[in-house]
């Protein structure tokens, strides 16, 4: 595939816009931009499509007829089964069953881990961010607003039924959400250190460096709990 040039903030809008907000293959709301074979425009794919594209396993031609006729604007595709939705979505984690409104759920040494957001046009995707701790416990930045950052094979994606997994491809970085309902998600597991603080969640439970904590995230906030 030729490389891809930068891309203006608009031009970005009108690749996600005529792609569905989506991997133009599978759906997916998490996603890498990759220039088009044919003409001078892009397109969407997840990260394991494009990791298909970069093994040679997805043709030029393929990718241009996905993208002809993305699978998210194709009547079988069910919406309901990904994050397509105009608002904040309800959150599980951490014993608080129940947390809404709150972009932010959790921070870590001031680090925001997750941050959630409602799609910038109607019939968009909600949009995540995901930051978690590298090998060094520097913070890295994983998704941003959507889109899959790392393309270095330091950090791997895959959908698995209804969830989203990111795994360190080195360490014991880990972040699972479940797509309970296109408006509601839950952490299934999350588990990163940064600057030597330590931190796991799961729907019941969380723990900071080794200290069981449950129900302390707030809802209808901007930061649901500093860590």
């Amino acid at each position: 595939m030729p490389s891809l040039p930068a891309l203006t903030t608009q031009q970005r809008d009108d690749i996600r816009q005529a792609c569905g907000f989506a991997c133009v293959r599978c759906g997916v709301t998490i996603y890498r931009y990759l220039r088009l074979p044919e003409g001078p425009g892009a397109t969407l794919l997840c990260p394991t499509c494009h990791g298909l594209v970069e093994e040679g396993r997805l043709t030029s031609t393929q990718v241009q007829s996905f993208h002809t006729n993305p699978v998210v604007r194709q009547r079988h595709f069910a919406r309901d089964r990904l994050p397509f939705s105009p608002d904040l979505p309800t959150l599980i984690l951490g014993g608080s069953r129940q947390v809404r409104d709150t972009p932010i759920p959790l921070t870590l040494e001031g680090e925001p881990i997750l941050i959630f957001a409602p799609p910038r046009r109607s019939n968009g995707a909600t949009r995540i961010s995901l930051r978690l701790g590298g090998v060094d416990g520097a913070p890295v930045q994983i998704i941003d607003g959507n889109e899959w950052l790392p393309s270095d094979g330091s950090w791997h994606f895959l959908l698995r039924g209804d969830r989203y997994s990111v795994m360190a491809a080195r360490g014991d970085g880990l972040a699972v959400l479940r797509i309970v309902a296109r408006n509601r998600i839950a952490v299934e597991h999350l588990r990163t250190t940064i600057r030597g603080r330590r931190l796991e969640v799961t729907p019941d439970w969380m723990e900071i460096d080794g200290k069981r904590n449950v129900g302390r995230i707030a809802g209808g906030t901007l930061i649901g709990l500093e860590c």
